[in-house]
C-alpha cells in the first residue's frame, strides 16, 4: 500500500493503522483462496465437509458483518444478522449430533448378556448342596 496521504502524511498513527488494515485484507485474501480448492474439498469426510461449510459460512458472515461496519452501516439491522443466526443455530445442530454419535454410552449387549447370564449362574455341585439341606430341613421338621 502506497497511498498518497495529503493531510495525514504527518499523523503515523493512522498511517500504520491503515497499513496494518491492508496487511490483515491481503493475509484475508490468501486464506479465502486457499481455502476454496476444490480438490481440497473432495478430500474431506462427510462429517469434516459439515464442518468446513458451517466455518466457511460463519467466517464470510463475519467478514461481510466487518465490512458493513467499515462502511458505517449498523449490521445488528442488516440481514447478515439473521443469517449469522441460521448459522450458529446450524453449528449447534451439528455439535448435537456429533456428540451423540461419539459421546454417548452405548451398551455391549454380547457382553452384557454374558454378564447376566454368569451372574445369575449356579454351579451344579451349589444346587445339590441346596437341595440336601432342604431335604435336611424337612427331616427335622417331621415327628418322628
Amino acid at each position: 500500500m502506497d497511498p498518497d496521504f495529503e493531510e495525514l502524511s504527518n499523523d503515523t498513527d493512522v498511517i500504520a493503522r491503515l497499513q496494518q488494515f491492508s496487511d490483515a485484507a491481503f493475509k484475508i485474501q490468501d486464506v479465502v483462496e486457499s481455502i476454496s480448492d476444490p480438490l481440497l474439498y473432495e478430500k474431506l469426510s462427510n462429517v469434516n465437509k459439515i464442518k468446513y461449510n458451517l466455518l466457511l459460512s460463519y467466517s464470510l458472515n463475519s467478514l461481510f458483518w466487518m465490512y458493513l461496519r467499515a462502511k458505517g452501516i449498523d449490521p445488528s439491522k442488516h440481514r447478515i444478522r439473521s443469517e449469522n443466526e441460521r448459522v450458529k443455530k446450524a453449528m449447534m445442530r451439528a455439535k448435537q449430533i456429533h456428540d451423540r454419535n461419539t459421546l454417548m454410552p452405548r451398551i455391549n449387549k454380547d457382553v452384557a448378556m454374558r454378564l447376566v447370564r454368569n451372574s445369575l449362574w449356579e454351579s451344579k455341585q451349589k444346587e445339590i448342596e441346596s437341595k440336601e439341606k432342604e431335604t435336611e430341613n424337612s427331616k427335622d421338621l417331621l415327628p418322628t
